[in-house]
């Protein structure tokens, strides 16, 4: 891994720390630019270590980008239909990009039952919600993208890869609970704990994705 790569993960996951720390005390001023500041730092570990723009590199930096809107998109003010469209793109370009790695029928296979697991247990309620407050198809489609992502992920073989995928899925089945299952995600600050199960898990499943797609560049 190269030094531009390294320095981008670190700065990461140091701001990731930063948000962190932000959120647990309400202070809306520093979460505003360190959440944001997450995704800038991985997205400049890609496309900074990777002059030639691979296809690879292309698709890893627009989920990250993509992610990055999403982010914004999702502070306070919540626009939610907005952010959840960002992040279907974002998981569509991951779904690229690791169609473009290795994959393997035996991994799949477990991909499949995660897939399912998340489907059966947190979805089933979500869509219900969904339903109800009119946004059944849309949140249906998102289902779909995670469903396909968890798949692929973990067809790479790579266990790191995996666990990004599915930290980055328990943070989604995380927020879509707290917006149609229960009422924190709708509330206009939503409490400190509810928000860092959101967080803490999508920045661990981002950063993990990251660093696996660029070692696998370079191998």
């Amino acid at each position: 891994m190269t030094g531009v790569e390294s320095t981008g993960l670190a700065a990461a996951m140091l701001l990731a720390l930063v948000d962190w720390a932000a959120v647990a005390r309400a202070d809306a001023r520093l979460e505003r630019w360190a959440k944001p500041a997450v995704m800038v730092a991985l997205l400049g570990a890609v496309v900074l270590s990777d002059p030639e723009a691979s296809t690879r590199s292309l698709l890893l930096a627009a989920a990250l980008g993509a992610s990055l809107v999403g982010d914004i998109l999702l502070l306070p003010p919540t626009r939610f239909t907005a952010g959840l469209v960002a992040f279907l793109l974002a998981h569509v370009a991951y779904i690229g990009a690791f169609l473009l790695g290795p994959l393997f029928a035996p991994p799949a296979v477990l991909g499949v039952l995660v897939a399912l697991a998340v489907l059966a247990i947190p979805g089933r309620p979500i869509l219900a919600g969904a339903t109800a407050a009119g946004m059944r198809w849309p949140v249906a489609i998102y289902f779909a993208a995670i469903v396909l992502m968890v798949i692929s992920a973990t067809a790479s073989g790579s266990p790191f890869t995996a666990i990004g995928a599915w930290l980055f899925v328990a943070s989604d089945a995380r927020l879509g609970w707290g917006q149609f299952v229960t009422p924190h995600g709708r509330q206009a600050a939503a409490p400190a704990w509810h928000r860092l199960g959101v967080l803490v898990p999508y920045h661990a499943g981002q950063i993990l994705l990251t660093t696996t797609i660029l070692l696998q560049r370079a191998s």
